[in-house]
């Protein structure tokens, strides 16, 4: 499959993995894995917006290859991918608060 390198927003306590709904717009055409979503989503404000597709393939980081499912929506263009606590559980990340690392097992 096709490969894309991306900069990613690590946040242990979101409980799902995510894709902006901009990045989702540039890259659907070029990598595949897509399907329908039904999930509706909560955010930190509260308020739940639904995500309008889920990519479902690879992940890599640090050497490490997992399988994960990232959901797609509207971010505000806060970040293109969000790495949340299930994937980084899946890919062994450690956050060491000290000198805030994050460090694949």
């Amino acid at each position: 499959g096709t490969r894309l390198r991306v900069n990613a927003l690590v946040d242990g306590g979101a409980m799902v993995a995510a894709m902006d709904k901009c990045y989702y717009e540039r890259v659907k055409d070029t990598i595949g894995g897509w399907e329908r979503s039904t999930k509706r989503l909560r955010m930190a404000n509260g308020s739940v917006v639904s995500a309008v597709a889920q990519w479902r393939g690879k992940v890599g980081l640090q050497g490490e290859t997992v399988e994960g499912i990232l959901q797609v929506f509207d971010s505000g263009g806060s970040w293109e991918i969000l790495l949340g606590k299930p994937l980084l559980h899946a890919l062994g990340a450690v956050h060491d608060f000290r000198d805030d690392s994050l460090r694949v097992q």
